[in-house]
């Protein structure tokens, strides 16, 4: 019946002003002094009796579940030692000794650039020498082996941590310097 009562009526929600008027209401110091007033009754113990007999019983700890899931993860993790510790038994250690001089390198390039920076300077004045194919030839080869150089210097980058790199360095740097001596004896 009162679900088709609930289809025929009309809803209707109240401004917020009457919610905010019935809270006040319920402040008022009248309606607060009555309820201080009311009686109070204390139950009969039965009725605290029949009522805990109609609860359902609590549940009780079940603490060797918890002793289960310590037992297991501590046998997991003595049998991962020992896994692990049998390994590490049959493992090699290797290891090599690599010689940087990472103080000599700097300044071998810097020398090497400003030699190439002279002998740039030199063939822009249109020296006879400059033209024959043969210096032309290894100043190409120079030309090629500088712009390899400035990459790799750019790839290892201020703390030179690749060997396999700083070793391709220093045997561009190496061929540079034989070049250079070529086009200097030529000149």
């Amino acid at each position: 019946m009162s679900d088709l009562l609930k289809h025929k009526l009309p809803t209707y929600t109240p401004p917020e002003s009457v919610w905010e008027a019935v809270e006040q209401g319920l402040n008022e110091a009248p309606l607060k002094e009555a309820l201080q007033h009311l009686p109070t009754h204390e139950p009969p113990a039965q009725v605290w009796l029949e009522l805990d007999e109609t609860l359902p019983a609590a549940r009780p700890l079940r603490w060797w579940r918890y002793a289960a899931a310590a037992a297991i993860t501590g046998l997991l993790c003595f049998v991962g030692y020992v896994f692990l510790h049998s390994q590490s038994e049959d493992a090699k250690l290797t290891y090599s000794q690599e010689k940087a001089f990472p103080n000599a390198l700097p300044a071998q390039n810097e020398a090497l650039d400003q030699q190439y920076e002279k002998l740039q300077a030199f063939c822009e004045t249109k020296t006879p020498v400059c033209e024959k194919p043969e210096f032309k030839d290894l100043k190409h080869q120079l030309d090629e082996l500088t712009i390899a150089s400035r990459q790799l210097k750019e790839a290892l980058g201020e703390y030179n941590t690749d060997a396999s790199l700083s070793s391709q360095l220093s045997d561009i740097e190496h061929e540079r310097a034989e070049l250079l001596k070529k086009l200097s004896e030529r000149i």
